[in-house]
């Protein structure tokens, strides 16, 4: 990663795209594909407040996430139109800017995105037992181990899902959590306008199927992607093929 302002960047050519990773994670999300972007692009991936080297937002709200966001992007040059990679979470954030009108963009790349809060995540929200929980399942070494086992069918290879867990602000993943589970309907995007491209992978989350079938209902060009051979990491698990449907224009 080359650093640009503090912000992560990889690429030499001017800002074309914007990648926001998703729950648990920081910029690391994209590195698989740093060697693969063109010459003429460049991806500045910015750690989301309360992630990597971000602090923590005022407010754990969508709206004051969003804000604190795009107010790292501001100072930097970003060749507007631009591309917005939006990686699970992430991907609600590009929406919300888009949908504001914080940014001009031409297309989104939605990559398995959970807009609809899944049950298995919920229970770590039931008070102090579900944080107890939270932090049992993916605070400890042999927590992340059995949550890793406990999706093995979800996935095409043997990568750990829950390898960015390991150095994460626990804090703030939990903090995100409560946030997840108050993301609006995806009808709130529907007034969007640009070419959309809605990525998954084929052995992906019951929830990112789902969210994916609603997301492309509301919007009629919208493209849908499956990913073979791949789950809820398909940046990961099928980066060559990634990587030419994210900078293939």
């Amino acid at each position: 990663m080359l650093l640009e302002e503090n912000i992560p960047k990889i690429g030499s050519g001017p800002i074309t795209h914007l990648a926001f990773h998703g729950w648990g994670s920081d910029h690391r999300t994209f590195d698989p594909i740093s060697s693969m972007v063109p010459d003429h692009y460049s991806v500045l991936c910015p750690d989301l407040p309360g992630y990597g080297s971000s602090k923590s937002p005022k407010e754990w709200s969508l709206e004051c996430v969003t804000d604190e966001t795009f107010s790292m992007l501001e100072n930097q040059n970003i060749t507007e139109p631009v591309i917005i990679i939006g990686n699970c979470l992430g991907a609600v954030l590009g929406l919300e800017m888009i949908s504001r009108k914080l940014i001009v963009a031409k297309k989104i790349f939605i990559i398995d995105p959970v807009i609809f809060f899944p049950m298995y995540l919920k229970i770590f929200l039931f008070g102090k037992l579900g944080k107890t929980a939270y932090h049992g399942t993916l605070d400890t070494k042999i927590g992340r181990f059995l949550s890793n086992l406990a999706v093995s069918r979800n996935k095409s290879t043997d990568i750990d899902y829950t390898k960015s867990f390991e150095d994460v602000n626990h804090d703030s993943a939990y903090k995100y959590l409560h946030m997840m589970s108050q993301i609006p309907h995806p009808s709130r995007y529907s007034s969007i306008n640009i070419d959309v491209d809605i990525i998954y992978g084929k052995k992906t989350l019951g929830a990112v199927k789902k969210s994916s079938k609603a997301l492309k209902s509301i919007w009629a060009h919208a493209k849908e992607i499956e990913i073979p051979n791949a789950g809820h990491l398909p940046l990961i698990e099928q980066t060559e093929i990634m990587a030419k449907l994210l900078f293939e224009n």
